[in-house]
């Protein structure tokens, strides 16, 4: 790959509308694994951002097949260029997990890669880091936080379709609006916990790889070097972020010394500055948070 690709080479990258302004207009967890990837890795490239009700049929009509889920979800890259016999349909993949791997191969002298050497080791520490920060979101109950106010920050047409689809697949068909706890702190009660144990595990896992020379000092999971583990952190942040500043401050101050009054048990660990606050701040440094792509649009494919 030239490391200066023209316009219309670009990598190009779909993400889900939202009405947030400038560079917060990306928002799911989902997506920014992708965006904050590019950005760490200084590629050049062209977004496009879809509302919910179009992604299926644009997807579907470049031959991409649906998940295990049987449906239709970014992110997504567009590159004819690189995905002829890659994919089905040659020209996009979607998946972030498998998008990121391609792009540590298509961009293998960057020196962010989602998955450094050696491979199966970063890979299993991907799996890990997924598996806590999926249990804040589940077993903490995190969604009840954040799922009633997605609708808000969505453009009109894809709020009606979120709430439509989550109420349908909610066992109750209860509107993903009334999913949160009458008083917030409840909801945050419950979270919490997988929070501290997230960073129990961040912490534990950063300093071993340090002290095995895996990376030097640094705020990640491996020491200085980024890795996928770390972009889907900053990406679950975002999304807090995206449902109200609020919603991030009093995340990043679990476990801290300074976190209000309350909400603290007898004997917990408490950090001056808590791991996730300084990778937050790391990427922040960096620009990553910030990062956006030129825009262009792909049309629907005609058959």
């Amino acid at each position: 790959m030239s490391s200066s690709p023209s316009f219309s080479e670009r990598i190009h990258f779909l993400d889900i509308s939202s009405k947030l302004p400038g560079y917060r207009q990306s928002w799911s967890p989902n997506t920014l694994k992708t965006r904050l990837l590019l950005n760490a890795k200084g590629i050049p490239y062209t977004e496009q951002y879809l509302s919910y009700p179009d992604i299926a049929p644009l997807l579907k009509s470049y031959s991409v097949l649906p998940n295990e889920e049987r449906t239709f979800t970014l992110p997504a890259i567009y590159h004819p260029e690189t995905l002829k016999d890659v994919v089905p349909g040659g020209v996009i993949m979607t998946e972030s997990a498998a998008i990121a791997h391609y792009l540590d191969s298509l961009y293998p002298s960057s020196l962010v890669q989602a998955f450094p050497e050696p491979k199966s080791e970063s890979g299993a520490l991907w799996k890990e880091a997924e598996h806590h920060l999926h249990a804040i979101q589940s077993k903490g109950k995190g969604y009840r936080l954040l799922m009633p106010r997605i609708p808000l920050i969505l453009d009109d047409r894809g709020s009606e379709y979120f709430i439509r689809t989550r109420t349908d697949d909610h066992p109750q068909h209860i509107s993903p609006l009334q999913w949160g706890s009458p008083n917030p702190e409840d909801d945050w009660s419950v979270v919490r916990p997988f929070v501290l144990t997230y960073l129990k595990y961040y912490e534990s896992t950063r300093d071993a790889a340090v002290s095995a020379g895996r990376g030097g000092q640094g705020p990640f999971l491996w020491g200085d070097k980024v890795t996928m583990g770390d972009i889907y952190l900053a990406s679950v942040l975002v999304w807090f972020r995206s449902a109200g500043e609020e919603m991030l401050d009093q995340f990043l101050a679990i476990g801290e010394k300074d976190e209000p009054a309350g909400r603290k048990a007898e004997g917990e660990p408490v950090w001056e500055k808590s791991p996730v606050r300084a990778v937050w701040d790391a990427f922040g440094e960096k620009g990553w948070l910030e990062g956006v792509g030129e825009p262009r649009e792909i049309p629907l494919k005609s058959a």
